[in-house]
């Protein structure tokens, strides 16, 4: 085993198992790990060690490594593998000044409250390597889920992604490899003339009630509500959307309902379809935070 590390004690904080592949991850690289918050799970977790409490996972780690995202509700811990929940506020109680937060997709008021208790707090899914990394599995989740939904193939699909950011360059990238016939819908014009040039059709966001029309498979990208009652109207009432934005997503849920659209709003697919790699990615994220940091 690397013993480089054994010296540095990180803790694990709950997640999905992706979190739990983090740790397992760490340890074998020689980090002393502890892990809470996967007492319903019986994975693998190789060298790292399974904390009966918070309190003894967190203490006297260099490092503290939150989930992704951090939290649904802005008050408990992403636990979905903990017998207990887990409020962030007594999470923070525990940590000490000393000590390197990372964690995935905070909310500001987090980072406000960390601020108050002097903690300091990194975004690691805000590491650009890590997010690519992310959007490739997302794609590829995507690319199983539309497969298991539709009663037809990728191949020849009509299919609409709403957004060209880096989820929605990878999602357009995967179906349109797969000879789906994929088009693009953006707000910006730079974003249009990448996806052009990507071989992708295009169409404008002032455009979308039109762009809908005729597609079988509506992927969103896009983290504010494009797919409202009016939208919807002018789509198929058998076409699939898949949103893949964060809570509370893009879609109007209640209008896809009443107009017998099925949609699945596909949160965390990374840590679905891919935990593994997931967790791999999200720790080789936290190793180089951590050495730019000066932890390690």
């Amino acid at each position: 085993m690397n013993n480089k590390y054994n010296d540095i004690r990180l803790a694990v904080i709950c997640g999905d198992m992706r979190m739990l592949y983090c740790a397992r991850e760490l340890a074998g690289r020689g980090f002393e790990v502890g892990f809470y918050g996967f007492e319903n799970t019986g994975a693998d977790c190789g060298d790292a060690v399974r904390c009966r409490t918070v309190e003894d996972a967190v203490k006297g780690a260099s490092a503290v490594i939150l989930p992704v995202p951090l939290s649904r509700d802005g008050v408990r811990v992403n636990a979905p593998f903990c017998r207990e929940e887990l409020r962030l506020d007594r999470l923070m109680d525990l940590i000490q000044p000393t000590q390197l937060v990372l964690a995935g997709v905070c909310r500001p008021s987090f980072l406000s409250a960390a601020e108050e208790s002097s903690l300091t707090v990194v975004d690691y899914m805000k590491d650009e390597e890590l997010t690519v990394k992310n959007a490739v599995t997302t794609a590829e989740g995507t690319l199983e889920l539309a497969m298991r939904e539709l009663p037809v193939t990728v191949n020849g699909l009509q299919t609409l992604v709403l957004g060209y950011g880096r989820v929605g360059k990878t999602v357009a990238a995967a179906f349109s490899a797969l000879n789906a016939k994929v088009t693009v819908c953006a707000r910006r014009t730079d974003a249009l003339a990448w996806a052009f040039a990507a071989g992708h059709e295009t169409a404008k966001m002032k455009d979308i009630c039109r762009a809908v029309q005729g597609k079988a498979l509506i992927i969103n990208t896009v983290p504010a509500q494009v797919l409202d009652n009016n939208v919807l109207s002018f789509a198929s009432n058998d076409a699939l959307v898949i949103d893949l934005a964060s809570a509370p997503g893009g879609v109007d849920i209640e209008a896809a309902f009443r107009l017998g659209i099925k949609t699945v709003h596909a949160l965390s697919l990374p840590g679905k379809t891919a935990p593994l790699t997931a967790g791999t990615d999200i720790a080789d994220a936290a190793a180089a935070i951590m050495e730019r940091r000066g932890v390690i």
